[in-house]
């Protein structure tokens, strides 16, 4: 039975779309520990609202649009609450699936590093008998310095697949380089695990974006490339290529580096199938 419920999370980890530019954050210089490049403002909100495509270069015909936002309020003395939304709309032959996703973000910035904890959910209405479905709670921390930063996660949560309930455990690691405070590049790897005691489904994914945001406007024109493999107890295998595109409008900030510094800086990582 959880070979059969996997069927639709195949599909699914064969055309999502990969949005990066929700996950990252702040960079403060390698001798920044007393003279931050830019100082963080205490207080205020920020947010913003984003839309991208993404399309399958695989013999699959299969494409996704998603729309999302986020807003982050600094409370002062570094802690900060983010709350993100988002809804994505997959087709994959002559398969169409609704995702339905949200996130809960609790955590302490400053300069140096970020970190704290999250609470996610997301519903995938694939018209099954029943809807996927998947929570998860963990950590989430970034370090800053003046070019780059690294960021990374970890959880543990339930999967509902149509009635079968499996442990769902995620680990992740990414990295940014700042070519100007509004010329960025990512690389993002996430492994995912479901198991029902017996059969596991691992879905690894790696992600590469670029990020532009003119100086004149609040807009950060992202695209990239996402590879994922599927594998399920050794005995099922796939994998797939996606490219993707989009553009994000932002609020409360003056430059894509300033954006990630004081604005959202965390994805829903409930899932990333």
């Amino acid at each position: 039975m959880f070979r059969t419920t996997t069927l639709a999370l195949l599909f699914l980890s064969s055309s999502n779309v990969a949005f990066a530019a929700d996950v990252d954050e702040p960079l403060v210089g390698w001798g920044a520990y007393h003279e931050p490049v830019v100082e963080i403002a205490s207080g205020g909100v920020t947010g913003y609202v984003e839309g991208s495509y993404a399309n399958s270069v695989d013999d699959v015909d299969a494409d996704a649009w998603e729309l999302r936002g986020a807003i982050n309020v600094d409370a002062g003395s570094g802690m900060n609450l983010q709350v993100d939304l988002g809804y994505a709309r997959v087709g994959i032959e002559d398969l169409d699936i609704d995702k339905f996703d949200g996130g809960l973000h609790g955590y302490y910035r400053d300069e140096l590093y970020a970190a704290g904890a999250f609470f996610g959910a997301s519903r995938f209405d694939a018209g099954l008998s029943e809807d996927i479905k998947d929570y998860m709670g963990g950590i989430e921390g970034a370090f800053f310095q003046d070019t780059w930063t690294v960021v990374g996660a970890a959880g543990y949560g339930q999967t509902d697949l149509g009635g079968l309930d499996g442990d769902h455990y995620m680990g992740a690691l990414g990295a940014r380089w700042y070519a100007t405070d509004n010329v960025r590049f990512d690389v993002d790897g996430t492994l995912d695990r479901i198991t029902d005691g017996g059969d596991d489904l691992d879905v690894r994914t790696m992600k590469l974006t670029a990020n532009y945001r003119p100086e004149q406007i609040p807009v950060t024109l992202f695209a990239g490339y996402r590879y994922t493999d599927v594998d399920l107890a050794d005995t099922l295998s796939g994998d797939s290529n996606i490219i993707f595109g989009g553009l994000r409008f932002s609020y409360g900030t003056g430059s894509l580096k300033e954006e990630e510094r004081r604005g959202p800086m965390w994805s829903n990582r409930s899932v990333s199938f």
